[in-house]
C-alpha cells in the first residue's frame, strides 16, 4: 500500500496548486502539469486525491483556510470596531491579488468549484464582514446599517467584480474593484461628523 504524505508535505503542495491554478485557471492545467511544476510525481498528488476536481477542491478549501487565518490576524489590530471592518474588508481584497480572470472564468464554469468557492470563501468573507459592521454599528462608529441587505448587495457585488467584461471595461483588477467597493460602502456608512476624514 502506497506510503501517504506527511501534513507538512500535503500542504505544500496544496498550496502549490492553488498558486498554478490561480494564476492559469483549471482548464487548461493537467495533473501532470501541476507534478512537472511542483516538482514531484502526478503519482504523489493521487495520493492528495483521486481526480484533478478533487484536488482543485482541496486546494480552493486550503487557500480559504489560510487565508482566512491571516485576515483574522490583520483584523484583530485595529483599535476600533470600524477599523477592524475596514481592515479586513480591504484585507481581503489584497488576498485577490493572485487571482488571474482564466481562475474566475473557470470557478463560474465548473459547479463543484462554484459550490467550494461560494461556501468557503464567498460567503464566509461576506458573514464575517457583515458581522464586523454590525459591531461597529453597535459601537456608534458608523450610522445604522441593514446587514442582511448589506449581506446581499456585497454577494451580488462578487459577481461584478470578477467579471471579465466589467473589469475590462472599467480597466480594473479584481482587487482594485473590491477596493472602489471599500471607498464607497465606507463614504456611505460614515458618521456625518467623521464625512471630512
Amino acid at each position: 500500500m502506497a506510503r501517504r504524505l506527511d501534513d507538512e508535505r500535503r500542504n505544500e503542495l496544496l498550496d502549490g496548486v492553488m498558486l498554478i491554478i490561480a494564476a492559469r485557471g483549471l482548464s487548461e492545467v493537467q495533473i501532470s502539469d501541476m507534478a512537472r511544476e511542483l516538482k514531484c510525481s502526478a503519482a504523489t498528488l493521487y495520493k492528495i486525491a483521486a481526480s484533478k476536481d478533487s484536488l482543485v477542491l482541496l486546494a480552493i478549501a486550503r487557500w480559504g483556510e489560510r487565508t482566512f487565518a491571516d485576515l483574522e490576524a490583520r483584523t484583530a489590530k485595529g483599535e476600533t470596531a470600524s477599523e477592524r471592518a475596514r481592515t479586513y474588508f480591504r484585507a481581503g481584497a489584497e488576498s485577490l491579488r493572485p487571482m488571474s480572470l482564466a481562475f474566475y472564468a473557470d470557478i463560474a464554469r465548473f459547479e463543484s468549484t462554484q459550490l467550494v468557492w461560494r461556501t468557503t470563501v464567498v460567503d464566509r468573507y461576506i458573514d464575517r464582514f457583515v458581522e464586523l459592521v454590525q459591531s461597529a454599528e453597535d459601537s456608534g462608529e458608523i450610522r445604522p446599517v441593514n446587514t442582511r441587505f448589506l449581506g446581499e448587495v456585497l454577494r451580488q457585488i462578487g459577481f461584478v467584480t470578477r467579471d471579465e467584461r466589467v473589469l475590462s471595461a472599467s480597466g480594473l483588477t479584481s482587487e482594485q474593484a473590491v477596493l472602489e467597493v471599500d471607498a464607497l460602502l465606507w463614504d456611505g456608512m460614515r458618521l456625518a461628523e467623521n464625512a471630512g476624514r
